[in-house]
C-alpha cells in the first residue's frame, strides 16, 4: 500500500523514512460500529520535495 503523507502529500516509503499512523474517528453508525480513517504523517519536516523550479517553468504565472 502507498501511503501519503497529510502535511506534503509526498509518498512514504516505511523502509527509510520516520512516519506517525494516525487514526481519526470518519462515522459511527447506530449499532455503535465505527469507521476509522487512517492516515500517516513524516515525524521529520516534511521538504522531501524539491524547490526547484523545473527548467522552462521560470517564466509560467502562479
Amino acid at each position: 500500500m502507498i501511503q501519503l503523507c497529510e502535511r506534503c502529500y509526498g509518498q512514504i516509503d516505511p523502509a527509510t523514512e520516520r512516519f506517525f499512523r494516525l487514526a481519526h474517528i470518519d462515522h459511527a453508525d447506530a449499532s455503535g460500529h465505527v469507521v476509522w480513517n487512517h492516515a500517516a504523517v513524516h515525524v521529520d519536516p516534511c521538504g522531501s520535495v524539491p524547490s526547484e523550479t523545473p527548467a522552462g517553468w521560470q517564466d509560467r504565472a502562479a
